[in-house]
């Protein structure tokens, strides 16, 4: 009894592990040519130099992303109506001032420049569960 339930148990295992690396592995979708972030997904960018975050409909892409002290971020937004881009936690807005970059209409974009090292959480105000992080190495 106790073989089998080992056997399942690596059996499992191994199947769980050979999808995680299937889904690393898969292509990215270009069915959205007018923004090609088509989901907001848990992605991670690292950059060092100029870094942008794009805001559409879907949320934020990437939702993860790596810079250096004093890099800068362009905060892009496609999305159909303004964001609020801020800082956690909301509504407060306190853990980066760095990040509160206020309104940016649909169309527009703004920049800062990331000073603060650590890993700071983002959102939109207007649509608070829209969210991602960032890391200032």
């Amino acid at each position: 009894m106790k073989k089998g339930i080992i056997a399942a148990v690596i059996t499992v295992t191994l199947i769980g592990g050979g999808l995680a690396i299937m889904s690393l592995n898969k292509p990215a979708s270009t069915s959205d040519k007018a923004s090609p972030q088509t989901s907001a997904s848990s992605e991670t960018t690292t950059q060092t130099g100029a870094s942008t975050i794009t805001y559409s409909d879907k949320g934020f892409s990437p939702t993860n992303i790596t810079v250096k002290a004093g890099d800068l971020v362009s905060v892009t937004n496609n999305s159909s109506s303004s964001l609020q881009f801020a800082s956690d936690p909301h509504p407060q807005h306190t853990d980066n001032k760095d990040l509160n970059e206020g309104v940016i209409k649909k169309g527009q974009s703004m920049t800062f420049k990331a000073s603060k090292i650590g890993t700071y959480g983002f959102h939109n105000h207007y649509q608070a569960g829209d969210t991602g992080m960032i890391t200032v190495q």
